[in-house]
């Protein structure tokens, strides 16, 4: 078409095979700017970013095991105060029991002795109602006996006389 030359060898004509490469290198030429240049642009772009995910994934990897480590000693922390609570919920509850046992020991000391005192004194007015009551009785029979009244002075001191004399005994 172009020119009739042709090369010996394969019989090709020339202005053919020149007008190709022509063609062809202007053809590289206009995809190298149009779709080769943006699309490794953007290729490049894809690399950067998945790059730079690559990167942020590991800082969040990291971030991730510095958080494991901060838990794991928190919970540790945790673990501790809450032994520390149990400790000293179980000591004031001893303290506490302690104290209410001490104080129910000093109550139960003062009953004993109040109880004591209370039947001492019981006894004691037992014994002086029964004085009276064998007084009474004495001067009662006495006086049958010697048909005869004594005032309330003689009596008291016969009385006395007589429990003095039982005591002694």
């Amino acid at each position: 078409m172009f020119g009739l030359t042709t090369l010996a060898a394969n019989k090709l004509p020339l202005g053919n095979m020149l007008f190709i490469i022509i063609s062809f290198l202007l053809l590289m030429l206009i995809l190298k700017k149009v779709a080769y240049g943006p699309l490794t642009k953007v290729l490049d772009e894809r690399a950067d970013k998945i790059s730079a995910d690559i990167d942020g994934a590991e800082l969040a990897r990291q971030d991730a095991e510095k958080l494991a480590v901060q838990r794991q000693s928190e919970l540790a922390d945790t673990r501790q105060q809450a032994t520390k609570v149990v400790a000293d919920a179980k000591a004031s509850a001893q303290k506490q029991s302690d104290s209410l046992i001490s104080t129910a020991s000093d109550r139960a000391t003062l009953i004993n002795k109040q109880a004591q005192t209370d039947a001492e004194k019981l006894k004691e007015d037992a014994i002086s109602n029964a004085k009276n009551d064998v007084a009474a009785l004495s001067v009662a029979i006495a006086s049958k006996l010697m048909q005869k009244e004594l005032s309330l002075n003689d009596q008291q001191a016969l009385i006395d006389a007589y429990i003095s004399d039982l005591e002694t005994k």
